[in-house]
């Protein structure tokens, strides 16, 4: 993996805007406030937090996050309704 030293300057975690680590052997950025994991595509870091995973995920088994379920409405929840 080959990142600009000069944008690893700037890059910041963009969920709490904190400092990253490089971890080379995983291609991947790590921030060192909140723990997310940004993986690093092509050379091309992907700072979505979307893409990002937790640091305590196994990067063999984690996926990507759930797509959140709409609330349940009251009539979701009345079985008899």
């Amino acid at each position: 993996m080959r990142l600009d030293p000069v944008l690893l300057e700037i890059l910041v975690c963009p969920d709490c805007k904190s400092s990253l680590t490089v971890d080379h052997d995983h291609d991947e950025l790590i921030c060192n406030g909140c723990g997310l994991i940004y993986p690093v595509r092509d050379d091309i870091p992907v700072m979505l937090v979307e893409e990002a995973r937790r640091g305590d995920d196994d990067p063999a088994t984690s996926h990507p996050p759930a797509t959140p379920h709409p609330p349940a409405t009251s009539a979701d929840s009345d079985p008899a309704g």
